[in-house]
């Protein structure tokens, strides 16, 4: 898995409220964006969202990652 483009996804996700929102923002289908953010869920070993028939809701763990996600997501990498 690719710890930083999964955490990409995690933002949008949380940001739009949408996987939908975020597949087409990043050019991916919903399926794939779904199966991105359970493997980041899987990696941590924690739940990170509420899924619903009516979107999402950050659990206080996702909430708790949306901070540290950015710092990772923001930091410039050296080649």
């Amino acid at each position: 898995m690719d710890l930083i483009s999964a955490l990409q996804t995690f933002l949008r996700v949380a940001e739009t409220g949408s996987f939908s929102a975020a597949a087409q923002e990043r050019r991916r289908t919903q399926p794939a964006i779904s199966r991105q953010i359970s493997a980041l869920e899987r990696h941590l070993n924690t739940r990170l969202l509420h899924r619903t028939t009516s979107g999402i809701d950050l659990t206080d763990e996702g909430q708790a990652l949306i901070p540290l996600a950015t710092r990772v997501v923001d930091k410039p990498r050296h080649n």
